[in-house]
């Protein structure tokens, strides 16, 4: 085809393929597979991707649950995209990663963030070693396998929580992970929180821990996932303070006053939010909103009480402008979990009723309509935006895999990791 149109216009046309297109088109000859594979035309491919998405309208969601098989005690994850659009229409199913731990088959990897087509998946809360485990690009079927991040504290005396984002570092065409360790009920030292800072780097290949004197005394990380905007991670914190225990006879730290706290995925530097006057002493959740941040606060869980539930959303109008902290609605649900929000303005989240029962569902804050949707008895726990792209197809320590012929092992499609 080149004897016949210009390097230029081939470049062109291939820009514009999907990406499993432009797989097989690696086939075709020596120099179109040099052309795909090299990280100018991957860049390159991922903004022509979003401009277009953008320009039609046909943006993806990565949807992610988990379930519990009682007749072999085995849990199980489940990763789908769909539109994001009022329909909320299926795309496609995802096969779940296995990999090998301690040599044994572990499929359960939980989703930590999502970035132009990269998933970083991590090893589920209930092993003990929890840490990110691999970057994977579903669409391209690769996989880079981290390594095992540094001790943070060897002392077995605490127990500990671990926070992990995962986003894209747009100055340094750079994709990376904050992992947040925290020792909880450690009252040593009273001048600080005993939390320890790591980030791993895709473009080192390596972890890099930071020193306490950079760690804002404050940071505690918690259980809820950050929320990534504008190249930064946000956490809902609370101010370092000091009281005296009775029981103990002795002095004991806890959260003050609330807070958001950021980090900088360029920089690398800690920072600060101010909450809305409104939701300083209440108890929230943090999300992202479109290109900004989203509070919700959350009320008590009383099921007599029909004023008083669900949640409330605000929204900041301007990121990193605390005066632009505004009230948009009201979920009237009996108990709320957020999952994200879709471009429609619509709300996905976890409703949970009296009987304990739960269900997934859509929630139109223009007409106040609710529709459900999903698995019965899968637990949602991931929803975020979602580009096919080539990125990893350039990466030297890249492993491609292949979908398992068996299911023996899990209950939906797996695939093997293979060198």
């Amino acid at each position: 085809m080149s004897d016949y149109l210009p390097e230029e216009i081939i470049h062109k046309i291939l820009l514009k393929l999907p990406v499993k297109t432009l797989i097989k088109s690696t086939l075709v000859c020596k120099s179109w597979k040099s052309l795909i594979k090299s990280s100018t035309f991957i860049q390159s491919h991922l903004r022509t991707t979003i401009d277009s998405n953008d320009q039609n309208d046909s943006h993806l969601l990565l949807l992610s649950a988990s379930s519990y098989n009682r007749r072999d005690e085995t849990s199980h994850q489940h990763h789908w995209l769909h539109w994001d659009s009022p329909e909320f229409g299926e795309y496609s199913m995802l096969s779940t990663p296995v990999i090998f731990l301690k040599n044994k088959p572990v499929s359960d990897l939980g989703v930590v963030g999502t970035s132009n087509g990269l998933v970083c998946l991590e090893v589920d809360q209930f092993y003990s070693d929890r840490s990110p485990t691999l970057i994977w690009n579903p669409s391209i079927r690769k996989v880079v396998m981290l390594p095992t991040p540094p001790v943070c504290f060897t002392s077995t005396k605490y127990d500990k929580y671990t926070t992990h984002g995962f986003g894209y570092d747009a100055h340094s065409n750079d994709y990376k992970i904050l992992r947040v360790v925290t020792l909880l009920d450690d009252h040593s030292d009273l001048s600080r929180f005993a939390t320890a800072v790591q980030v791993y780097s895709l473009a080192r290949g390596s972890w890099k821990s930071f020193s306490a004197s950079v760690i804002p005394v404050d940071l505690q990380g918690g259980s809820e996932r950050p929320a990534f905007v504008n190249g930064n991670f946000h956490t809902l914190e609370a101010r370092l303070s000091v009281y005296y225990n009775d029981h103990y006879e002795e002095h004991h730290k806890c959260g003050g006053d609330l807070f958001i706290g950021t980090f900088n995925l360029a920089t690398e530097e800690f920072g600060e939010i101010r909450r809305p006057e409104a939701l300083r002493e209440d108890r929230c959740s943090i999300s992202r909103y479109g290109d900004s941040l989203a509070l919700i606060k959350h009320y008590n869980y009383d099921f007599r009480d029909l004023v008083n539930r669900g949640c409330d959303i605000w929204v900041m109008k301007q990121y990193g402008v605390a005066e632009s902290w505004t009230y948009l609605f009201n979920i009237s649900v009996v108990q709320a979990s957020i999952y994200g929000f879709k471009r429609c303005g619509e709300v996905v989240l976890m409703e949970n009723n009296e009987r304990g029962r739960s269900r997934m569902i859509s929630f139109d804050p223009k007409t106040n309509q609710v529709k459900a949707f999903g698995i019965e008895d899968y637990i949602y726990y991931f929803m975020d935006s979602f580009v096919e792209s080539l990125v990893l197809l350039d990466h030297a320590n890249a492993i491609s895999y292949q979908v398992a012929r068996t299911k023996s092992l899990v209950a939906n499609d797996c695939f093997w990791i293979s060198p």
